[in-house]
């Protein structure tokens, strides 16, 4: 376990998922890491469970699921949706109610895969219970009423029932998840990103599909259909330029699809040191992103989210003028002014009310003002 520790802390969780595809020591010290007393050594146990490539994990990977750190969360909602297994589907679907947005974002891949059909992140809560209390007092007929409802498709609603019957105890066969992690890039390609992140919303261009589909499910569904039909391709870059600022970004990882943070460290040439980097990010940017999660970073990625903000001072402080401005002539900046502040206000204020109906208030409070600034002009009708 030491040693296995040593190199969960060094990040070589390529090494020791592939130790553990033959080692079965290794695997027993893979699976005691899940319940390891650093969030650091957890996480990144549950990232090298990927690339061990067994579904039997699951069971153990899904017990982490309640863990109090949300990253740890987080990649253990990966790791269930990389495997796709059936048994997997009660813990996908109670996920979906985490407070985490990445982890709920993840366990709504992960059931997309299983059980096509639904926009598995927009589907009701009171649903999910019916759902994860096993249809209290429904008969078969009502069971399926609320499967169609939620839009499951009918070979989907048939997989889900024949699982059901068997308490979901049900393994698939995966004997291709070496091959598909050897096999596949980090960088999808368009075709393949379109395919398995493509908004549900006829009428976009190929461009601006590619291009949403770098935002997860979650973030998705929450847009409005029609705004996103008024997107251009420079439009459509902007606005997920903005969403995804305030996220830490995710590292790159040569082997495995939609990887959240999980390289290991590779030597470069000369250049900008680390430290300089982290001084020259915005202080809003340090302050957003822990230290733990910087250290992650590499130096490409660092530069990468220097050169995303470096014009974010641009929109921190509006002007009184335009804030009193609007005041005046929108009726809804008062309101706009007591739940979200006088900056956010007179940002909303541009935007047209029939474009902020589709739009949580809880999600616009969890916006800076440069990620609201470039919503505002993503959706400015054209």
């Amino acid at each position: 376990m030491p040693e296995t520790r040593r190199l969960l802390l060094e990040f070589n969780t390529d090494e020791i998922g592939l130790l553990a595809r033959t080692d079965p020591k290794e695997m027993k010290a893979l699976i005691r890491a899940f319940a390891d007393t650093s969030d650091v050594v957890r996480e990144r146990a549950l990232i090298a469970a990927i690339e061990a490539a067994d579904p039997a994990l699951v069971n153990e990977i899904a017990k982490v699921m309640e863990d109090d750190v949300a990253d740890v969360r987080i990649a253990a909602a990966q790791a269930l949706a990389f495997y796709h297994q059936p048994r997997t589907i009660p813990v996908l679907m109670k996920g979906l109610k985490d407070p985490n947005t990445w982890v709920r974002s993840h366990c709504a891949s992960g059931l997309s895969r299983l059980l096509n059909g639904p926009i598995w992140a927009r589907v009701s809560k009171d649903n999910i219970d019916t759902i994860l209390n096993n249809f209290p007092d429904m008969p078969d007929e009502g069971i399926n009423r609320l499967l169609v409802s939620i839009k499951m498709r009918p070979d989907a609603i048939d997989r889900f029932l024949r699982w059901r019957s068997s308490s979901f105890d049900v393994e698939i066969d995966r004997s291709a998840l070496v091959e598909e992690l050897e096999a596949t890039p980090i960088l999808l390609t368009e075709e393949r990103r379109i395919s398995e992140a493509k908004p549900e919303v006829p009428g976009l261009s190929k461009d601006v599909e590619s291009i949403l589909a770098e935002l997860p499910e979650e973030v998705i569904a929450t847009l409005p259909p029609e705004d996103l039909k008024r997107l251009t391709p420079k439009s459509a870059r902007e606005l997920v330029s903005k969403l995804k600022a305030p996220m830490p970004p995710p590292a790159k990882k040569k082997k495995t699809v939609k990887v959240r943070k999980v390289t290991t460290v590779k030597k470069r040439t000369p250049g900008p040191t680390r430290d300089d980097l982290i001084k020259k990010l915005p202080k809003e940017v340090r302050e957003s992103v822990s230290d733990e999660t910087l250290k992650t970073l590499s130096i490409e990625e660092l530069e990468a989210l220097l050169a995303s903000t470096s014009g974010s001072k641009a929109v921190e402080e509006p002007t009184k003028e335009p804030i009193a401005e609007a005041e005046a002539e929108d009726p809804r900046m008062a309101e706009f002014t007591r739940k979200f502040g006088k900056e956010k206000a007179a940002i909303l204020v541009s935007i047209p009310e029939v474009m902020l109906e589709g739009i949580p208030e809880e999600q616009i409070k969890e916006m800076d003002l440069e990620t609201l600034e470039g919503l505002a002009q993503a959706l400015e009708p054209r």
